[in-house]
């Protein structure tokens, strides 16, 4: 297997051993049990920025025909050696695959790094089959950053409100519904009790040097962080039947999680 360079951009749910890794684990597991029981067997399902790639084996367990793209070749690779020859790169817009070649396409925590998604949102909707469905996911920006703050996440170019994207999918997409990720305690407290943190520290960094501090030492300083001064924790209370979605629940949820058509 690969050993992959340290980076805040990829979240491995099976290394979480902290509450805030933890609780961002079951929002991260939550969407991709969620998309995988929408599939029947056989179904053709793209995962576009399948990060690490563990995704792919929970499509797999519901029986479908999976393929995941992603930009950096070092992670295809790891992937392809820990998971299956289902990984393939791809320039971040342009998704080798015929015309309506997919069933279900998943787009999750990616949005939010793009400065302008309508490419990539139009290369979903082209490789998307007729009745098919895709999923996004992006983090709420109604409760984690201050009115006009920049993302404390050095990689975000925009996180949305609801209606900010609705709005945005709407300019691609015929039919969209955006519900929000709730969840019981303890994750919602540790969410934003997390958000409140960053939010607030942000505010004492005005010059953003921490965008400049280089990532082999950023990764690890907020794994520091996120693992220094944390309580034991019985992990059951991080189980995904404490994890929902709503439509009610998309002005204060935790993540947006968006159900487009064509």
């Amino acid at each position: 297997m690969t050993t992959l360079k340290p980076t805040t951009v990829r979240f491995v749910p099976g290394e979480a051993t902290s509450p805030d890794e933890l609780a961002i684990a079951a929002l991260h597991l939550y969407a991709y049990e969620t998309a995988a029981g929408l599939v029947e067997t056989g179904a053709h399902v793209l995962d576009v920025g399948f990060g690490e790639g563990y995704g792919s084996q929970i499509f797999a367990s519901s029986g479908a025909d999976y393929r995941g793209v992603e930009v950096d070749p070092e992670i295809v690779e790891h992937a392809r050696v820990r998971y299956g020859p289902y990984f393939d790169t791809y320039d971040g817009s342009s998704i080798a695959a015929p015309d309506g070649a997919f069933d279900l396409v998943v787009a999750f925590q990616m949005i939010a790094y793009l400065d302008d998604p309508q490419p990539l949102l139009r290369e979903i909707r082209r490789v998307l089959a007729p009745e098919g469905l895709a999923l996004l996911t992006t983090p709420n920006r109604a409760y984690r950053l201050f009115e006009g703050q920049r993302p404390w996440n050095r990689y975000h170019a925009r996180e949305y409100l609801a209606g900010e994207l609705k709005q945005v999918l709407r300019e691609t997409f015929g039919d969209v519904t955006v519900h929000g990720i709730y969840a019981a305690d303890p994750i919602d407290t540790i969410v934003r009790a997390r958000a409140d943190r960053a939010r607030r520290l942000a505010r004492l960094d005005p010059l953003g040097l921490r965008y400049r501090l280089p990532e082999s030492l950023n990764a690890p300083l907020r794994r520091v962080v996120r693992r220094t001064a944390q309580p034991a924790v019985d992990r059951d209370e991080f189980s995904l039947d404490r994890v929902g979605h709503d439509v009610e629940a998309a002005t204060d949820g935790l993540d947006l999680l968006a159900f487009v058509r064509p």
